[in-house]
């Protein structure tokens, strides 16, 4: 999915569904979208568990695309069944949410 506003209007009409910040944690503190939780691309094998089911819809995004392009083959290659890269913030245009990151 390339445009994030198109993806987070999917999320928003996707009964439990789980939508995951892939910056770090000082990026997600100054700002991130309202209900997002945060989780490093390095240690989302560990932290999805907590988070997710494999069959929770689960959309991610980071700050440009990437790295929830990986973190989408990433966990579609663990079972996951319901995973969809919305794209990167720098396309963002709504409002943000600041603060510490809330736990999976």
């Amino acid at each position: 999915m390339e445009d994030i506003n198109r993806g987070l209007a999917l999320f928003r009409n996707t009964p439990g569904a789980v939508l995951i910040d892939l910056r770090d944690e000082e990026d997600f503190a100054e700002g991130h979208i309202p209900g997002a939780v945060n989780m490093l691309p390095e240690t989302i094998r560990e932290q999805i568990t907590a988070a997710a089911q494999k069959d929770t819809p689960i959309f991610l995004y980071c700050y440009g695309g990437m790295r929830s392009y990986q973190a989408e083959a990433l966990l579609q290659a663990r079972g996951y069944q319901r995973v969809t890269s919305i794209g990167g913030m720098d396309r963002y245009d709504g409002d943000l949410e600041e603060g510490v990151p809330p736990s999976p």
